[in-house]
């Protein structure tokens, strides 16, 4: 009897409960849903053009009631450029579940890479995205402006020899593609005989320096030392040797590119710095 009792005073506190939830106008009252947000993918990748860019995503919202704004911050990775910001708050619209992230960037210049996490100032969505690693490489955009001249006194004879020559668009950058291709295929490879290990690399990039001087990407010449393939014979620019020399690599005249590259045999030795060795024209 006092089992029965003790079970009818607690359905008695439930329904008083359940009563007191009852809105003054004959309805049941919602519980509240809580707010929460969410990215739209865990990673975000995207190839930049050079300059000053916004870049656009997209921070969802779970109650779309009424106007709001979260506090989003960028943290940049180990490298990123520093010319990187986010526009903060972002704010939702009352009745809109999305807001856009703004990201502006300065001046995007190649060949770095801004990368780095977003984050919010919030609670995250029943299996909502909290955080979001970017990854946005800058890249140039390479057109052909003809054909040019090249010339390395360290592995060839006294010929230039044509060659394609492109240039990033809007930049004082060029590659000069296959440069020891035609040389290697009309005797060069053999007359070095067991020193020839291939045609050269697919290009050599080269561009003006804020000070008016060239820098240069290292290249492979396509010669060995003694036969042996792991003994790659290759140009390096001053800064990457002890014993580099800078104000060597220069516009000769207008369009006429001449460089002075270490030729190294990495954990050999090599043949020191070799003064305006390369000529490089213009078309």
């Amino acid at each position: 009897m006092k089992i029965i009792n003790r079970i009818g005073i607690v359905a008695s506190l439930a329904i008083a409960a359940l009563i007191s939830s009852c809105s003054d106008k004959g309805y049941w009252d919602e519980a509240p849903r809580e707010q929460g947000y969410s990215f739209d993918a865990a990673n975000y990748t995207e190839e930049l053009k050079p300059g000053p860019q916004d870049i656009k995503l997209t921070l969802h919202r779970s109650v779309i009631f009424g106007d709001q704004s979260v506090d989003v911050t960028f943290t940049p990775a180990e490298g990123c450029p520093s010319d990187i910001s986010v526009e903060s708050p972002v704010t939702f619209k009352s009745g809109s579940s999305t807001a856009e992230v703004i990201l502006h960037i300065a001046d995007a210049n190649p060949p770095y890479t801004y990368s780095g996490t977003l984050t919010f100032n919030g609670d995250p969505s029943y299996t909502g995205i909290s955080q979001c690693t970017l990854r946005m490489p800058v890249s140039y955009t390479w057109q052909s402006i003809g054909t040019g001249k090249f010339f390395d006194a360290f592995v060839m004879d006294d010929t230039m020899f044509d060659v394609e020559i492109v240039q990033a668009e809007g930049f004082k950058r060029y590659r000069v593609m296959n440069p020891y291709k035609e040389f290697y295929e009309t005797g060069g490879a053999a007359d070095y005989g067991d020193m020839y290990g291939s045609n050269g690399p697919e290009y050599i990039e080269f561009w003006e320096t804020s000070n008016g001087l060239l820098m240069y990407n290292a290249w492979a010449t396509g010669l060995i030392y003694q036969g042996d393939p792991e003994n790659s014979i290759n140009a390096y620019p001053w800064s990457a040797m002890s014993n580099g020399v800078e104000g060597y690599d220069i516009w000769a005249e207008p369009g006429h590119a001449a460089l002075s590259p270490i030729y190294y045999i990495p954990n050999v030795g090599g043949y020191g710095q070799q003064q305006y060795a390369v000529e490089i024209i213009l078309p």
